[in-house]
């Protein structure tokens, strides 16, 4: 019972530090020298990126374990974090071009953080397209195209360094100032209480959407029999 009061323990959890955290970032951190007002979108931008990341590896993870497997379990977590990433990664893509407008006097720079990030948005959204109405024989495809995104995770993280982009290096985080990481502590708590609060309901609704599947299955066999 405690286990299944987990997911909304997280979601309320969420929801009480939300409203903290943009108070926070709004009226109380200090505005950076350079950047201006448009720096905040950093302590919204970074957390999603990182949380599209996330959810692309666990779906390529959870793909290649379905196809191996054949676990249904597996196959709702692959589809649940594919989901997940996708409104994570849309949310990277419409905060960055803000903040690049701010930054370099123009949205897109077209460098490879952007590209590929922007073709991981895409293949998760491809990934999605396949397992919604491919059926049940592109589950193979489905799952190539999960794990070719997990593939490309760290292909972002290390765009800037291979490619000397003018993108910010990851290097960035570790050198911010203590007021803004007081800043960016409860806005990234907040996002992940909320992904993994929202993974584990999404992932409970397609494993009871499966049995209700099979039950009604069994029941048709059962009447023509």
């Amino acid at each position: 019972m405690l286990l299944r009061s987990i997911p909304t323990l997280m979601l309320a959890a969420a929801a009480l530090i939300f409203p903290y955290s943009v108070a926070r970032i709004f009226l109380d951190t200090p505005i950076e020298r350079t950047m201006g007002t448009a720096f905040k979108i950093f302590f919204f931008h970074v957390p999603m990126g990182w949380l599209c990341m996330l959810m692309a590896l666990i779906c390529g993870v959870a793909a290649a374990i379905e196809v191996k497997r054949r676990s249904l379990r597996a196959g709702a977590v692959a589809l649940a974090a594919a989901e997940l990433g996708f409104v994570c990664g849309l949310g990277v893509l419409l905060t960055g071009p803000i903040w690049g407008n701010a930054t370099w006097g123009r949205p897109w720079t077209g460098d490879a953080r952007q590209l590929t990030t922007a073709l991981l948005w895409l293949v998760i959204a491809a990934y999605l397209l396949v397992r919604h109405f491919g059926g049940e024989q592109s589950r193979r495809l489905a799952a190539a195209l999960a794990i070719f995104g997990a593939i490309d995770v760290p292909i972002i993280y290390y765009a800037v360094k291979i490619w000397k982009t003018t993108h910010p290096t990851t290097d960035v985080v570790g050198s911010l100032p203590p007021a803004l990481w007081a800043s960016l502590w409860p806005a990234l708590g907040a996002l992940v209480l909320c992904t993994f609060g929202l993974l584990a309901v999404r992932v409970r609704q397609l494993m009871t959407s499966e049995a209700l599947d099979d039950a009604w299955v069994r029941l048709q066999e059962r009447q023509e029999t």
